[in-house]
């Protein structure tokens, strides 16, 4: 998995901040001078992206012309999907020619009118660098994958709704492997401005997600990519499992009193389907990301959903209703804003990232919960405070972390998943790796000597922050996992006190023992 979200460029850094319980909500950055012109919106509040404009357009054979014309939607996406490849430890040529599909929720076309505002052009590249569908495509082209490759629009609900694809592609035979994801980007005063006449956004610029001053929602921007294979598959190429797609379900809320108003029954309803097709306890899922966009309305609606929903499954499974809260209730909306058609995976990679540490993040900016919630006599509880995930016992025995989430359209198109990771127990230590004479190859790659440098010095940031990592995986990453580019360094060190003052000077220019580079060139075939 990886993603690229307010004040995060990966995931780390994402979940430091939620755990800090830090509110990544700021004004408008320098660099969008079109939100700062326009005096509607130059004082907005939302979840921005740090230097959205930044792309490394050779990486992906794309030509500086071409990028330019390109929506930073598909440039972010682009990046988060190489992330991931380089997460799930796959190099991406190895992808090529596979039935690998591709789907992704986006939404917006702001690119397009400030393309127009300000009188570029019209040059072929245009075609393609709007298009909502190239999005995925553009991934399925440069990675030479042969699967489904589709863009996903259900308004708000979209990634969620492209996983929900995604999943049912790879059961059907469709495809062997999905990249998945969403993305999203606040470019145009215009739809800040559409928004707030609709009463969408929140005038105080937080997102307080069932609190009682909830008055709307703060707009939000982000790209995330997950990387599927059938688990049975997984498990055999030795992958790192993060999770389990348990179930999924997609719904529309049909006539209800206006186009964009909530039902809580139809809301219980993909819920409901949701949790059957995972076939689990409700009392084992230990946590619900929640939709949870901040308005008066919508929040009442959709824990009243939830109740609905469990009380069903709870009588279903002949299981009385708990007479404590066994089920948290959270939304990162509180601490990034609503990412739109991307919400769904900020969801997904929040619980993927709260699995991971077996942590809980809090609900921020929440004083005085809605009174119209009742959570009283519910299984449900709000996660006031950062906590401990409990790891709770399926019928089976099997210690396991489950969870739901939601990402319901403003349009009426529901969707909701079922996550479970498997617990497992931690493996022995492996034996120390630093004894002296133990000499060992790191080999690096990038498209260019600056991206090159750079490279070398965030590995020896991450060799620094990070102890507990065996230079042996490491190595072998760096052999077998990533993409072989033009410019290359090999490093030859004994123990991790070498290999990152090795890296540190390689990082600044410099030379010494065990520093070894070169340029790889194209020969003609003999």
């Amino acid at each position: 998995m990886a993603g690229i979200l307010p004040g995060s460029p990966d995931l780390e850094t994402f979940w430091a901040h939620l755990a800090a319980g830090d509110d990544l909500v700021t004004s408008v950055p320098e660099d969008r001078s079109d939100l700062l012109a326009d005096p509607r919106t130059r004082d907005v509040r939302a979840g921005f992206l740090d230097g959205i404009a930044a792309f490394d357009a050779g990486l992906f054979g794309i030509s500086p012309r071409e990028a330019a014309l390109m929506d930073p939607q598909q440039r972010l996406f682009l990046q988060v999907v190489w992330r991931a490849l380089e997460d799930a430890g796959r190099r991406p040529e190895d992808l090529a020619g596979t039935s690998t599909g591709v789907f992704v929720g986006v939404a917006t076309s702001d690119y397009d009118e400030l393309l127009t505002a300000h009188g570029v052009p019209t040059e072929a590249h245009m075609a393609t660098g709007v298009a909502h569908a190239v999005v995925a495509n553009r991934v399925s082209h440069l990675l030479d994958l042969r699967g489904p490759s589709e863009a996903v629009d259900t308004a708000c609900s979209s990634a969620l709704v492209a996983l929900h694809r995604a999943v049912r592609a790879l059961r059907a035979g469709e495809c062997e492997a999905a990249l998945v994801g969403g993305v999203n980007v606040t470019l145009s005063p215009a739809v800040f401005v559409a928004f707030a006449q609709a009463g969408m956004l929140s005038a105080e610029g937080r997102c307080r997600t069932f609190d009682a001053g909830a008055d709307g929602y703060v707009r939000g921007e982000g790209a995330g990519a997950l990387l599927l294979k059938p688990l049975s598959r997984a498990l055999a190429d030795g992958d790192h499992v993060y999770a389990v797609v348990r179930g999924s379900a997609v719904n529309h809320t049909g006539r209800s009193a206006s186009l964009t108003a909530p039902s809580p029954r139809a809301q219980a309803e993909v819920v409901v389907r949701a949790h059957r097709e995972a076939d689990v306890e409700p009392d084992t899922i230990g946590y619900i990301e929640a939709h949870g966009t901040g308005t008066r309305l919508g929040d009442p609606v959709e824990i009243e959903g939830l109740k609905q929903a469990f009380g069903t499954l709870y009588a279903e499974r002949g299981l009385a209703m708990p007479t404590e809260a066994v089920t948290g209730i959270g939304s990162v909306k509180t601490a990034v804003g609503h990412l739109e058609a991307a919400a769904g995976i900020a969801g997904v990679l929040t619980v993927l990232l709260a699995m991971e540490h077996g942590e809980l993040p809090a609900l921020l900016h929440l004083k005085d919960p809605n009174p119209y919630l009742r959570l009283e006599g519910s299984p449900f509880r709000l996660v006031t405070e950062h906590s401990e995930w409990p790891v709770t016992r399926a019928r089976d025995g099997r210690p396991v972390r489950r969870a739901g989430v939601s990402s319901f359209g403003f349009g009426g198109t529901n969707a909701h998943v079922v996550l479970e990771q498997r617990v497992a127990r931690p493996e022995p230590p492996r034996p120390d790796v630093e004894a002296p004479g133990e000499r060992t190859l790191y080999p690096l790659s990038a498209p260019s000597g600056p991206a090159l440098r750079t490279y070398a010095g965030r590995l020896a940031d991450a060799l620094e922050d990070r102890p507990g990592l065996d230079l042996r995986d490491v190595a072998l990453t760096l052999r077998d996992a990533r993409a072989e580019l033009r410019e290359r360094l090999a490093v030859v060190a004994a123990g991790r006190t070498e290999l990152i003052a090795a890296l540190r000077t390689a990082a600044e220019g410099g030379t010494g023992t065990g520093i070894h580079r070169g340029t790889a060139t194209r020969r003609p075939p003999a």
